[in-house]
């Protein structure tokens, strides 16, 4: 996979298949110095993954460095005179040093172009990454499943509340036998949860076809998908209790420890 240099930087869109300003670009180059690498989540951003914090639109970060000394040979490359760290070097990076919710949402990012052996193999060759127990815990979460960093974080709220794991793109005939994928959920109890983001559902047109398409999942396949927007990031408690009513309803029945741990997670959030 070939890095794709393309970041905004003094105002000026620097980048492949971008007009380019020398200027510009002779200003970053100078500014990262004869050693600088990019690194971590402009690093990412170059590779083309959407690292945004929720909320943000355009990045507001100064690019990230690294040294020359900080990384070992084969763990970076050069672009348009920039050199940046390799991708899977930046997925360790940024599952490393970024926000635990971020990590995971770029994780799972990187995880449709590696697979977590070969990072894992990566990391065993860096005494400060080989036995991070942050690392660890966001190697275990991530899921290349994740279509977007929403369906990420989505999957967190779940995973937090105390719930099972829920399976990512669930496959399902669609009406002419061509396959629909539900974002994550569980299979057995035919209850799902799909994020929909501001990108490709919003408006009368995609409100109608989501609609839709959730009635014939639910009268042809028997299936209850849960809607969620982006407020669900501020105001999570209504979509677990919806989550926690239709799996129960639909047979799922948890052992003491999990339920009593899903009602103190609810109750806290209802405060």
């Amino acid at each position: 996979m070939t890095a794709r240099i393309s970041w905004r930087h003094a105002g000026t869109t620097i980048g492949a298949g971008a007009e380019e300003s020398p200027a510009a670009r002779a200003a970053l180059i100078g500014r990262l110095g004869p050693s600088g690498v990019v690194a971590r989540r402009t690093a990412a951003w170059i590779w083309g993954l959407d690292v945004l914090p929720p909320g943000l639109d355009e990045p507001e970060w100064d690019v990230d460095l690294a040294r020359d000394r900080d990384v070992p040979p084969g763990h970076t490359t050069a672009e348009s005179g920039v050199h940046v760290t390799t991708l899977g070097r930046t997925a360790l990076d940024c599952a490393r040093w970024l926000p635990r919710g971020e990590a995971v949402a770029a994780l799972d990012q990187f995880l449709r172009h590696t697979d977590i052996g070969s990072l894992e193999l990566m990391a065993g060759g860096l005494k400060a990454y080989r036995d991070s127990v942050r690392l660890r815990d966001v190697l275990r979460l991530a899921d290349p499943g994740a279509a977007s960093p929403g369906e990420t974080r989505t999957r967190l709220l779940i995973l937090g509340a105390g719930f099972p794991r829920p399976r990512t793109q669930i496959q399902v005939p669609g009406p002419r036998c061509e396959p629909l994928s539900i974002d994550l959920g569980y299979e057995e109890f035919r209850v799902g949860m799909e994020y929909d983001g501001e990108e490709h559902h919003t408006g009368r047109l995609a409100r109608v076809r989501d609609e839709g398409r959730r009635r014939w999942l639910a009268r042809e396949h028997g299936w209850e998908i849960i809607p969620v927007t982006r407020d669900a990031l501020s105001r999570p408690g209504p979509y677990l209790e919806a989550l926690l009513t239709a799996l129960l309803h639909r047979g799922w029945s948890p052992d003491d420890r999990t339920m009593d741990r899903i009602a103190v997670r609810l109750a806290h959030l209802e405060r």
